[in-house]
């Protein structure tokens, strides 16, 4: 029979994460079916096509964000296991991370430029780890900064990002005069591009036009969002709060990669906070964030009965997802 410690320790298998992400498709095809998708937000593009409408179809706009989820989640446990960020081997913050996307199904079921940035800023933090302390990390640097930046192309929001992945390079011991002139030709280099082969013409760059924030609460599904992203905003700061003591008893190298996913969680809370007419570009990174901290602070805790708080937050979303469901119908 089962045991209760049996069931923690379960919780953090790859196999737990699979049975949680089929969940989590069997319910985003659930709202496709039903028809509950509705677009949250408005991509704030200058030139180039925003991601909502790279998709022709909204069965491929479905697929796309599904495989965007299963990226970013595989990223994720990626960045564990190469740079150990939790000194112990876990999957459970990709379970947690496609249960957390199951609750708004406008964001799980439709690819848009929130589902790009979650996949996208993993890989810059991969980039970034792998450049810990390294003199000749200038290449992943120009990387790093130039993907920011042809993506702020599609969406103005990415471009909030660049002083936090500067910090990164401080808290990385990289920033150097070398590391600052590659990230600014990284920066630099997209328009360069885009201007130079006429693939986007500057006369034609315009000021993306701002929904009136208040006249948002008239729609159901973005009061929905809003109160999701409340919740997850004050579980991330509570998990983030209870693992500081933990983050400051490790040696140097994982401190720094723990301050700097640390402080890029507080970066896209705020963001959502502040560029409020785009809050739900920020929904996907904010919920694998979150995932992080939760699965951090349970890595270290794995009593016998831990699963019952991590069950707990599974139930929540998923009953966020029923009432979202159901205000819909």
């Amino acid at each position: 029979m089962l045991s209760e410690r049996d069931l923690s320790a379960f919780l953090h298998t790859r196999a737990c994460a699979m049975v949680m992400l089929g969940v989590a498709c069997v319910l985003a095809w659930v709202a496709y079916v039903k028809g509950d998708v509705v677009p949250l937000g408005g991509p704030l593009g200058i030139g180039l096509t925003p991601a909502r409408e790279w998709t022709g179809t909204p069965f491929s706009s479905l697929i796309t964000s599904i495989a965007c989820t299963i990226s970013t989640g595989v990223l994720i446990i990626y960045v564990n296991r190469a740079f150990n960020v939790f000194r112990s081997l876990t999957s459970l913050v990709a379970g947690l991370f496609f249960i957390m996307q199951t609750a708004l199904p406008s964001v799980m079921d439709r690819f848009y430029g929130g589902d790009l940035m979650g996949v996208m800023m993993m890989i810059c933090v991969v980039l970034l780890f792998s450049s810990w302390s390294d003199p000749s990390c200038q290449r992943r640097i120009f990387l790093i900064f130039f993907l920011i930046a042809l993506a702020g192309f599609t969406d103005l929001s990415y471009l909030l990002y660049i002083p936090v992945l500067l910090l990164g390079c401080v808290q990385m011991r990289v920033f150097d005069l070398r590391t600052f002139l590659a990230a600014g030709m990284g920066v630099i280099t997209p328009p360069w591009i885009l201007f130079g082969f006429g693939l986007v013409n500057p006369a034609e760059l315009h000021w993306p036009q701002l929904m009136v924030a208040w006249s948002m609460f008239s729609n159901p599904e973005v009061v929905t969002a809003l109160v999701v992203t409340g919740f997850t905003l004050i579980l991330g700061v509570g998990f983030t709060i209870a693992n500081l003591l933990k983050i400051l008893s490790y040696n140097s190298r994982v401190r720094a990669f723990n301050g700097f996913l640390t402080l890029l969680f507080f970066a896209t809370g705020l963001f959502s906070i502040f560029n409020f007419n785009n809050f739900a570009f920020y929904i996907p990174l904010l919920n694998c964030l979150t995932a992080y901290q939760i699965a951090h602070f349970f890595t270290y805790r794995r009593n016998r009965r831990s699963y019952i708080p991590i069950l707990v937050i599974v139930g929540a979303y998923i009953g966020f997802y029923v009432w979202g469901l159901a205000w819909a119908a």
